[in-house]
């Protein structure tokens, strides 16, 4: 286990993590600024743990939205201070906020290496149980922002004008971004207050007049029955004028479900990759299964796979349409696993995807592009302004088609019919670039077995191992 530059920051807070010893599995990470990476994935990244095929892990996560409220979600809980303190020494994470080098968002927990992983093989993620960090008072809360990339501000609002997001739309005077502030108690999240978002200042002099960067601290007015604390002020963090505050919003329940928006493995093709958009080896699915109980099956890209994970979500709908899930701190425990590729069945050689499934379903994921670094390797930012929602369909009916023709040995025009009548296609995310649709796969609609003999000869072992070729040639 490395621990590299990033500790002598940590050490600063003088409550250097050591890695704690696991009750529930073999092994358990900490959550610091030691042991995340903020906003890309990487195989330069040095991994924080070396686990072995089998090896089951607690991984804490941390929110990046957590200082939309620091006082409730992160004062108090060293392990998130360390990553979102900025003080008199800087930034505690080199690469969050504006930092120029065409990173993503997401506060990521790893990379962690497993034993025996290579390029071609899978890896298989199980998600034995997910459960909420609670703050020193033994609360929990996540946020929610309704923001300029969410799909609401394509569409122009109620009263007929269009949406503004402060200087990303021109409009420095004007933001309609508002931030929604979750608790979340009794298997519920219910807003507790929703706010505009103000003209905000970081304490190295960016204006941030709209939500452009992570990790930005919102420095509160008193509100409601809310009296903030000084930290994020103390920390150097400004802003113009008074916020606005809803203290009073409906009172909706929204059922808690638990799940990781953000998990994958890093690419071959580049050193870096912005965290937002999916892609092959997964990273930003944001889709609310990825939850207690789904096993996710990654294509490895790079030796030792170098899992990576965060950007926990409370509950979230599909399509997350605003901009984000209910943004919350959580601690989930996997189980990681590694199927060579000479152990292969025939259906593992088709998945250049990430596949989910769980005890009554397989879950497809679909992109506006399988491989946005490969359609887009000069500039893999380009993915942003081509997302498409019909090509994602598209992509992954053509997925789903061939992953049934391959698991359960159908012909071409029989997945056609059973896609029809049996699977259901829904939109995974509008917001992340790389727009996603994912199929739910019921498997009690093949509980009569195979097709026939005629069916499962049509896909020979020559294509069988075609497919293969293609799937290593798309990481």
């Amino acid at each position: 286990m490395k621990i590299f530059s990033k500790a002598v920051s940590y050490l600063a807070l003088g409550t250097f993590p050591a890695f704690i010893a696991a009750k529930k599995t073999d092994y358990h990470i900490p959550l610091s600024n030691v042991t995340v990476h903020w906003g890309y994935f990487s195989k330069e990244l040095d991994p924080i743990l070396t686990v072995d095929s089998g090896d089951s892990v607690t991984v804490e996560m941390a929110t990046h939205h957590a200082c939309d409220d620091w006082d409730r979600m992160i004062k108090g809980d060293p392990g998130m201070e360390s990553i979102f303190t900025w003080n008199e020494n800087g930034a505690y994470e080199e690469y969050r906020g504006a930092s120029g080098s065409g990173d993503g968002v997401h506060v990521l927990t790893g990379p962690i290496y497993v034993n025996t992983a290579m390029p071609g093989d899978l890896l298989k993620v199980e998600i034995m149980d997910l459960y909420p960090r609670m703050n020193p008072d033994g609360k929990s809360y996540g946020s929610n922002a309704a923001a300029w990339w969410g799909f609401q501000a394509r569409v122009n609002k109620v009263n007929g004008d269009p949406f503004f997001a402060g200087s990303f739309t021109g409009t420095p005077s004007r933001n309609d971004e508002v931030v929604t502030i979750y608790e979340v108690e009794d298997g519920y999240a219910v807003p507790l207050y929703q706010f505009e978002w103000p003209n905000i200042t970081s304490p190295d002099g960016v204006k941030r007049d709209y939500i452009a960067y992570p990790g930005t601290c919102v420095p509160h007015d008193v509100h409601g029955d809310t009296i903030p604390s000084s930290d994020v002020a103390d920390h150097g963090w400004a802003k113009e004028g008074s916020i606005t505050y809803y203290d009073s919003p409906y009172p909706a329940r929204i059922p808690v479900n638990y799940h990781v928006g953000c998990m994958g493995l890093p690419p071959a093709s580049h050193d870096y990759v912005d965290s937002i958009p999916p892609m092959v080896t997964g990273g930003n699915l944001d889709n609310k299964r990825i939850g207690k109980g789904t096993t996710m099956y990654y294509p490895v890209a790079v030796e030792g796979a170098l899992i990576s994970m965060g950007d926990a979500h409370t509950a979230q709908g599909d399509s997350e349409l605003d901009g984000t899930g209910i943004e919350t701190s959580i601690t989930g425990e996997f189980k990681l696993s590694v199927i060579k590729a000479e152990d292969f069945e025939d259906w593992h050689s088709v998945i250049d995807f990430p596949l989910g499934e769980t005890s009554k379903e397989y879950i497809v994921h679909g992109f506006t592009e399988t491989n946005y670094l490969e359609t887009y390797a000069d500039n893999p930012a380009e993915i942003y302004a081509n997302s498409s929602i019909d090509k994602a369909m598209k992509n992954c009916y053509t997925q789903t088609r061939k992953f049934i023709m391959a698991r359960w040995g159908l012909t071409e025009i029989e997945a056609t019919t059973v896609i029809t009548q049996g699977v259901d296609f829904a939109m995974t995310q509008l917001v992340d670039g790389n727009w996603g649709v994912h199929a739910v796969v019921p498997k009690a609609i093949f509980d009569t077995g195979k097709s026939s003999k005629s069916s499962k000869s049509a896909k020979s072992s020559k294509s069988s191992k075609s497919s293969k070729a293609l799937r290593r040639r798309a990481l």
